[in-house]
C-alpha cells in the first residue's frame, strides 16, 4: 500500500553547512569562534568544508555557547535564506 505523503526536497542541513552559516550571520571568523569553543581553527575550517564530519555535540556546542543560537532556529533560518533566494 503506497503512501500519500509527499515527498520533500528539503533535508535536513548538515553540521557543516548549519556551522558556517550560524558563524556568518554572528560575524565570527573561523579563529574567533575556534578559540572561544577551545578547538584548533583548522579543526572548524575542516568542519565547514565538510573535510571531516563534526559530532552534533559540537554542533550544538558551538551554536549554543559561542553564537548564543539554538540549533532549530538556525535551521529555519537556513531553510528561509533559501527560499528567499
Amino acid at each position: 500500500m503506497h503512501s500519500n505523503i509527499s515527498t520533500q526536497t528539503n533535508r535536513t542541513p548538515k553540521g557543516s553547512d548549519i556551522l558556517k552559516f550560524a558563524r556568518k550571520c554572528r560575524g565570527f571568523t573561523q579563529a574567533e569562534s575556534a578559540a572561544s569553543y577551545g578547538i584548533e581553527e583548522r579543526t572548524l575550517r575542516r568542519w565547514e568544508n565538510n573535510e571531516y564530519n563534526p559530532r552534533w555535540n559540537d554542533v550544538i556546542g558551538l551554536l549554543e555557547d559561542v553564537y548564543l543560537m539554538d540549533v532549530a532556529k538556525v535551521i529555519v533560518g537556513m531553510t528561509d535564506s533559501q527560499v528567499s533566494r
